[in-house]
């Protein structure tokens, strides 16, 4: 049997070896619905809170949006949200930025839409700039969270973002809108160390992608979510990759966020009763595979249905690279001990993907298809091939194996019963 791959924006077909049985592992296609119609029901219906109508008899709002990097279809939702709810009222939204880049005018306006960015003040939060930051508390574990202070100076907040798998926290959406999303940089630094044991070498056993139970990271973020009083009202969105709208949760932003990230775990997690010899796994195309860091999604949801010691052959193309250009400089550490106290202070996501990246080629042998160069690979402890056909030949096909293959690998989590 032929099984076709995105690779960039081509295809690659290719045949399994024939001793092989062969499973395809893709995740559910969830009907879209309307932005309007949708949004308007879960703000009737909410989760664990009175109806968006009750609850907003504040004057004065922020209204917390993610960047451009996390897109959640604001530009869609807020403009009916605004005509309905909002008018005659004080309003600001505020991007939740974290510690990425500043976002220019023009996207900040397709963020929201012209209507919105014209009718409210829309800022960038600075998690770098003491004069907007201030002191909120220090949670139960020990950390020490400071916010922007809009926040605190609104009556309430409508928190909004998106629902995906996310490798650390489990989950986007819901929590991270304020932390890291709106922190101050020691903040979203201490959320992060959270990532690895606190009192031994590793990372967190929990912190994985769809996992919320035990991962530090999350528990981190509710712990300061707990020193937040003022009122709070989550909108957050799960939408695919060409922006179509496929769910809504709103209400309380702990429960009705838990309730999004049940639904979106049942629609894109697929648990296997065997772990496979073989996994083949593809991205999904451009852009999921633009650059490796992109890539690593797929690889990171992959390894769950794999048995230790199996091979993982992972087609992207990387056309862009690594994605950053000092990537490589995190390999140079001889060894993952040696590497982790640094990711440990590091702001930079693309050192725990790094880090990440090394333990899981510590565990598998990962062959790499991709456009990167032969060093480049091999700098990060993978094996290269220049081609599918390449990377079969290199894994023994005249022995009865368990092979899965994984089309949509960054959007589909695999995990074993076990899990």
């Amino acid at each position: 049997m032929k099984y076709q791959l995105k690779y960039g924006e081509g295809t690659i077909v290719f045949d399994a070896p024939p001793r092989w049985s062969v499973q395809l592992i893709d995740h559910a296609r969830p009907e879209p619905c309307s932005f309007e119609k949708k949004l308007g029901e879960v703000l009737d219906n909410p989760i664990g809170s009175e109806p968006f109508n009750d609850w907003l008899r504040y004057q004065d709002l922020l209204i917390i949006v993610s960047d451009v990097t996390r897109y959640s279809g604001a530009e869609r939702f807020l403009p009916p949200l605004c005509e309905r709810f909002l008018k005659g009222k004080k309003a600001q939204v505020l991007f939740a930025l974290g510690n990425h880049r500043k976002q220019t005018d023009e996207e900040k306006r397709d963020l929201v839409s012209p209507g919105v960015y014209d009718a409210f003040p829309c800022i960038d939060h600075d998690c770098f700039d003491d004069s907007v930051n201030t002191f909120l508390g220090r949670t139960p574990s020990g950390l020490d969270i400071s916010i922007n202070k809009a926040l605190l100076d609104k009556e309430a907040a409508i928190v909004t973002g998106a629902i995906g798998f996310h490798y650390l926290a489990g989950f986007s959406g819901g929590r991270k809108a304020l932390f890291p999303g709106i922190s101050s940089y020691d903040t979203i630094l201490g959320v992060h160390k959270t990532v690895f044991y606190p009192d031994k070498p590793g990372k967190h056993h929990r912190v994985q992608s769809g996992m919320l139970s035990q991962n530090p990271m999350h528990e981190a973020m509710l712990e300061a979510l707990a020193l937040v009083r003022k009122p709070l009202f989550l909108i957050n969105t799960v939408v695919d990759d060409e922006g179509t709208l496929l769910n809504v949760f709103a209400g309380d932003v702990r429960q009705a966020h838990e309730a999004g990230c049940s639904w979106y775990g049942d629609q894109f997690m697929v648990t296997v009763k065997e772990k496979a010899d073989v996994a083949i796994v593809s991205a999904g195309g451009y852009p999921k595979d633009i650059n490796f860091i992109q890539a690593h999604k797929a690889l990171e949801h992959a390894k769950g249905g794999v048995k230790d010691g199996g091979t993982i052959i992972l087609s992207v193309q990387c056309r862009d690279g690594c994605g950053t250009n000092d990537f490589l400089r995190w390999f140079d550490y001889p060894s993952l001990e040696e590497m982790e106290p640094y990711v440990r202070k590091s702001d930079k996501v693309y050192a725990q993907t790094a880090y990440s990246t090394r333990m899981k080629a510590e565990k598998y042998r990962i062959i790499l298809v991709s456009d990167l160069g032969e060093a480049i690979v091999r700098a990060m402890g993978l094996v290269p091939a220049r081609s599918l056909s390449e990377a079969l030949t290199q894994v023994d096909m005249g022995r009865d194996l368990l092979c899965y293959v994984m089309p949509e690998g960054a959007k589909t989590l695999v995990r074993g019963e076990e899990s």
